[in-house]
């Protein structure tokens, strides 16, 4: 089994009940073994401000999958629940499901980039993934999560989503 960080973000429809739903699939694997969950946060969509607000929370897990058979089931996850892949590189979209980390694993490929090459930039990320685990190290950087967290050049304002 191989210790994995996800993200899962919403901008569209029911948000909570979308990273709910999308944790109950994963969870729903024989492959995998659900270990935790962030909080879950709301923020401005990053890259294309005429989005609505995002959810966003990071969830730990083990899993059997390889990198490439793990990318192939969350895609499955999010065309089930109704993700279309547009032409559009930051659109709107019920549920997103991104591989953060796999181990200490270093991936570059055509398919995949482990760990998520934006993931620095990414307060809506560094955040959730700091209330599971701060301290977990991201190889490529050899940096901790919270350290990443206190040199992000994202200030955005995140509110905790209470349901």
């Amino acid at each position: 089994m191989h210790d994995c960080f996800l993200s899962i973000g919403s901008n569209m429809g029911n948000k909570f009940k979308n990273i709910h739903s999308a944790i109950e699939y994963i969870e729903s694997s024989p492959e995998n073994s659900y270990l935790s969950k962030s909080k879950i946060y709301e923020s401005k969509a990053m890259y294309n401000s005429s989005l609505d607000n995002f959810y966003n929370a990071v969830i730990r897990l083990e899993t059997a999958f390889s990198p490439l058979e793990l990318l192939a089931f969350i895609k499955n996850i999010e065309k089930e629940m109704g993700r279309v892949r547009s032409s559009e590189r930051y659109s709107a979209r019920p549920i997103d499901i991104d591989i953060l980390s796999y181990g200490k694993k270093i991936l570059n490929s055509r398919e995949l980039t482990i760990p998520h090459p934006h993931i620095e930039e990414r307060k809506f990320v560094l955040k959730p993934w700091s209330d599971i685990d701060s301290t977990y190290v991201l190889a490529r950087t050899n940096k901790k999560i919270s350290e990443l967290l206190n040199e992000t050049s994202d200030h955005s304002e995140l509110l905790t989503v209470k349901k």
